[in-house]
């Protein structure tokens, strides 16, 4: 049985119906998501609900850190979002019963799991939520690094975080991924780190949804949809965020 891996849903509703619809299609009935559900998107009630519905595991994106500690390490953007989703999602005076059961919600989500044959992190093996694996930086990884990267005993291990799909393998060889339809192999006796992009705020210049299907035990695919774009771009303007979040959305940046 496929199980559909999402990360990165950031609070945009329309890129992950796209997705849902898809995964539907499909057929498959198991979701893991990776975390970042909120945070830079209009409808982060609306997504954090549908993963908590849907999803048969769902972990801590740095977000969700977030919005339950002070936003440590955040550029001024990302700070005046996760500002906005707190008060939408936690605030206990406009709705207290909702608030409470966010919250709990929230607090709820480990940091990293194990999933069918695989390590579900948002971040990386050695720091679940926060650290970025970046394709530039990972050819240059010191042999302690790598070591601690794939120290875990599953064969693969799925993280999100930096929106950008590709693979990275203990020789330090990276190469990036994200087409619709590209397939990768698990080889016997190799273990891979594999991104699996942004459902709602792609960054790898290709603004459409990203998310992956996981045979275990034999590879993945990846998908990538087209959703209303303009409908997101629309909401997060008349709700008060910053322009700049909407207009990013048409570039995949």
């Amino acid at each position: 049985m496929t199980i559909a891996i999402i990360s990165d849903i950031h609070g945009n509703w329309e890129a992950l119906s796209a997705a849902a619809q898809d995964i539907e299609k499909r057929g498959i009935e198991r979701i893991y998501c990776l975390g970042d559900v909120v945070g830079y998107g209009p409808d982060p009630e609306l997504c954090l609900e549908w993963v908590r519905d849907r999803c048969e595991i769902a972990i801590m994106g740095n977000h969700e850190e977030a919005l339950l500690s002070p936003p440590v390490g955040f550029h001024s953007l990302a700070r005046q979002a996760i500002v906005w989703t707190r008060k939408r999602l936690l605030d206990i005076w406009s709705h207290p019963f909702r608030a409470r059961s966010y919250r709990r919600f929230l607090r709820s989500l480990p940091r990293k799991a194990s999933g069918e044959g695989c390590l579900l992190v948002h971040g990386s093996p050695r720091d679940p939520t926060s650290e970025y694996l970046l394709p530039r930086e990972f050819p240059f990884a010191t042999d302690e690094m790598l070591e601690e990267l794939f120290d875990f005993e599953e064969s693969i291990c799925f993280t999100g975080h930096t929106h950008m799909p590709c693979v990275f393998k203990k020789n330090r060889f990276v190469y990036p991924a994200g087409d619709d339809g590209q397939e990768v192999k698990l080889e016997e006796g190799e273990k891979i780190i594999v991104n699996v992009g942004s459902v709602g705020q792609p960054r790898d210049r290709d603004p459409r949804a990203c998310y992956v299907e996981y045979e275990p035990g034999s590879g993945l695919v990846y998908h990538r949809l087209n959703y209303d774009l303009e409908t997101t771009q629309a909401k997060i303007l008349h709700r008060g965020l910053d322009g700049r979040l909407a207009e990013r959305l048409s570039y995949g940046l």
